[in-house]
């Protein structure tokens, strides 16, 4: 009876263990996934990393107060086309430079739902500090951005997006958008 009491009082602090590592864990597992191929070559590989990531949100934080001047159609098409470029850029990437790689984890800092990932990358003698930011999402917890060197995805995408606004306006915007799309189309059936 001892045994039990003792297991069930320790029972909520292995469960807050996990909980506090989930988003660890979830960064581990998409370089597990994005390692072996190409996923752009694996729908199914493809599909599972993109289920790690909240486009929709980095997709907001990107485009911050202007996403309260946009129509649900450019919302959508923003967060599409967000989605297509980063695949597209990162993804056939990843296998070739996480080649030999190795990864030390600082500690995670989770509050609330959100939680940063602070790494190292090592390779070939030079060091990479990345940094990963979630948050939770019903249960399982999502990237919204990725920073690398202190260079967030979020705000290198937002400077770009906003110079293109003052300067061209929305519809600048979106043909800045499409031509990075179309240049990423192209270069695949090359």
């Amino acid at each position: 009876m001892k045994i039990i009491f003792t297991f069930l009082l320790l029972v909520p602090l292995f469960v807050k263990a996990q909980t506090e590592a989930a988003p660890e864990v979830l960064i581990q597992n998409i370089f597990s996934l994005a390692q072996k191929e190409n996923p752009l070559n694996n729908p199914k590989t493809k599909s599972e990393l993109d289920s790690h990531f909240d486009f929709k949100q980095m997709s907001m934080n990107i485009l911050g107060s202007e996403a309260n001047k946009r129509s649900a159609a450019d919302l959508k098409w923003f967060e599409d086309s967000i989605k297509e470029i980063i695949t597209k850029t990162v993804y056939p990437k990843a296998p070739e430079f996480l080649q030999g790689v190795k990864i030390t984890y600082k500690s995670t800092l989770v509050d609330g739902n959100k939680a940063t990932v602070p790494s190292t990358v090592a390779k070939k003698g030079e060091k990479t500090d990345v940094s990963y930011q979630l948050i939770k999402s019903g249960s399982n917890w999502k990237v919204i951005d990725v920073s690398i060197d202190d260079e967030s995805w979020v705000k290198t995408i937002n400077d770009k997006m906003t110079k293109t606004l003052k300067e061209k306006g929305w519809v600048g915007v979106k043909d800045m958008i499409n031509k990075r799309v179309k240049a990423l189309n192209e270069k695949k059936k090359s």
